[in-house]
């Protein structure tokens, strides 16, 4: 008798152990996207469990993973691409995982200088800082004049330095935003990247939000090819909210 109720009872936990652990295992479903070139046979491996698949042709694959998990895609044609999951992709189906060709590595990448001027050389003095109009407008703001400055004073009290941080902040972003449609022209975001022609400018001012693409932007020698390589995701991402955002509004309508 107490031989079967001590198998009971590991029956009965065996089987909420196996309970728990259907609960806790979830599964992204994906698909690889590229612009030109196969998506079969591509290993996705989910490098937190040590588990791996294979894409199909149509770049289609389902592993198992949860939020924090490191997938890494990896294949003879393509650059190596890492991600993280979190608690949306979980959701999402699919998950769309853009991969960028190996072969663009090969070639001789582009340079472009975009500003030559004593900064760019190198023999401005290291003291010396030069401020946009808006930058200009805030120092003052802050600093003031004369022996007792008012105008820090009185600008606290009114709210204008915080109205002009906003200024210097916003003419920054402008600036980097131009920055970007320079080296990234227009019709290149249209015809090759595929983004509407009304939403280029709202495209930009996306990307140049993103800390990668600051840093690339913020260099004074940029490389195109790589800063396409970062904005090779965001489009996907981009164009998955206009999407998303049309199908709110039909919804919208509909109701």
């Amino acid at each position: 008798m107490i031989n079967f109720l001590r198998l009971l009872s590991l029956a009965v936990l065996l089987w909420c152990s196996i309970g728990y652990a259907q609960e806790n295992t979830s599964f992204i479903n994906g698909k690889i996207v590229v612009r030109r070139g196969s998506v079969d046979a591509i290993s996705v491996i989910n490098a937190t469990k040590n588990a791996s698949i294979l894409s199909d042709k149509y770049g289609y694959f389902s592993i198992s993973s949860q939020v924090g998990d490191t997938l890494k895609f990896i294949s003879p044609n393509y650059i190596e691409y890492t991600y993280v999951v979190n608690e949306f992709d979980i959701k999402r189906n699919p998950v769309l995982f853009p991969l960028e060709p190996l072969f663009t590595m090969n070639q001789l990448d582009e340079i472009v200088i975009t500003k030559i001027d004593s900064d760019a050389l190198g023999i401005t003095n290291q003291y010396t800082k030069r401020h946009t109009p808006a930058e200009r407008q805030l120092k003052k703001a802050t600093t003031g004049g004369g022996i007792i400055p008012v105008d820090p004073i009185v600008n606290y009290f009114t709210g204008r330095t915080a109205m002009l941080k906003k200024a210097v902040a916003y003419e920054k972003e402008g600036t980097r935003t131009e920055k970007l449609l320079d080296l990234v022209s227009r019709d290149r975001l249209v015809s090759y990247y595929k983004i509407p022609a009304d939403y280029v400018d709202s495209f930009a001012y996306y990307a140049v939000s993103k800390p990668e693409v600051k840093e690339v932007l913020n260099a004074s020698v940029i490389d195109t090819r790589y800063l396409e390589r970062y904005l090779t995701p965001i489009v996907f991402e981009f164009i998955e909210l206009i999407n998303k955002s049309d199908k709110e509004s039909i919804d919208t309508k509909v109701k």
